[in-house]
This record gives structure tokens, sequence and C-alpha cells, in this order.
């Protein structure tokens, strides 16, 4: 018994350190843009930012977010906001998640919402603690998947590999070329009162021309 015991601590110890090391392997690259102190006012230009990476057409964005509890309201929305140019359908993603645990997209063009979509978290959250929101998006000009365009939400705590609390994927294939410049920032809003407590965004990171392996 007490060998199939110790075999056991060895194997569990194996694991560890074979998660740890492809972990650590497989993580993201230094971001191409990192801004600590956000403001909700802050907007970057994918056009200004400078990088080594070679896949034209996408860009990963994340953000860290905590809200207090007690700031709730029932139906606010939190994340990140990409403004497109030189689409005829769409200007405007807001992607994040909401206070009723959900993730949520919205389609904004010219001042109004085209297209909305939800979905429930997978994880519980803990409000007041400090979670991540990672966005990847692809356009028409991208080379994997020439010719189709897709957002995708990552709300996770941690590095994300055992801390996913919620995820939303959206095909914007149907919306037009969307290779025009993008300028990315963060939003909070309700979607049912003018009040708002605003939450704390803090260390965006852009990845330009790149595709995460999450």
């Amino acid at each position: 018994m007490k060998t199939i015991k110790n075999f056991s601590l060895v194997m569990v110890a194996v694991l560890i350190v074979l998660y740890t090391g492809t972990a650590f392997i497989i993580s993201d690259p230094s971001a191409d843009f990192e801004l600590k102190e956000l403001s909700i006012d802050d907007r970057i230009s994918l056009a200004q930012i400078s990088t080594k990476n070679s896949r034209i057409g996408m860009f990963k964005s994340a953000v860290q977010f905590s809200q207090n509890p007690a700031d709730l309201g029932e139906m606010d929305f939190y994340g990140q906001e990409i403004i497109i140019s030189d689409n005829p359908n769409i200007d405007k993603i807001l992607i994040g998640i909401k206070s009723n645990h959900n993730t949520r997209i919205e389609l904004w063009n010219r001042g109004a919402i085209v297209e909305s979509s939800e979905k429930g978290f997978s994880s519980k959250m803990s409000w007041g603690a400090t979670q991540s929101m990672a966005v990847q998006f692809y356009d028409q000009s991208n080379e994997k998947y020439k010719g189709k365009s897709t957002i995708s939400l990552r709300f996770f705590e941690g590095t994300g590999f055992l801390g996913d609390i919620g995820q939303l994927s959206f095909d914007l294939t149907p919306y037009g070329d969307l290779s025009g410049e993008k300028t990315i920032g963060v939003f909070a809003k309700s979607l049912t009162s003018e009040q708002l407590n605003r939450p704390l965004f803090s260390n965006l990171e852009i990845w330009k021309n790149f595709q995460s392996f999450d």
C-alpha cells in the first residue's frame, strides 16, 4: 500500500511539473502595447502600434477588471470596446460581462444596436477580485481563416488555464469587410439605469497581428 501511495504522489508531482512547463511554453509573448493605469476614456489605435508579429488581420487584447460587489447594478455591462472604420454595417463592438453572470456582445452602427448576444458563465466568479477579459479578433484580411471574421472573449482568473469563468464567440462574417482601422478601449454602462458605479480597469495589453494559443 505504501508503494502505491508513493507512486501516486510521484505521478501527481510529474503532472504538476508537466502542466507548469506546458503553460510556460505556450504562454503568449510580451504584448506590443501595455498601459498599466487605464482610464475609461483611453482609446488605443492599432495603426499606431508597431509589432514583429506577422499574422495580418488578427489581434488580441486583454485587460484586468475588478468591481466591488457593493457597487453592482442589476444589469451592468463592462468590457472592451472596439471601434471599426470603413464598414457601413458596424462601427463599434462592445464585448464583456454583465452583472447577472452572462457574457455579452453588442454590435453598433450610427448610435444604434444592430445585434446582441449573451451566454451564461461556465464557472463561478468572485466580485471584488481581479479577473481578466481577453478578446481575440480576426477580420477578412487574415490568412488562416481567409474571408471570415470572428471575435471571441475569455473571462478568467489567474492564468486562465484552470480559471475560465465565461466565454463567448461571435461570427462577424455576415457584416462585411472589417479590415479597416480599429481602436481599442474599455467601457462600463448600465442597461437599465442612468446611474453606474464604475469598475476598476487596469493593465491593458495589446498584441497586434497575433493569434494566441488560447
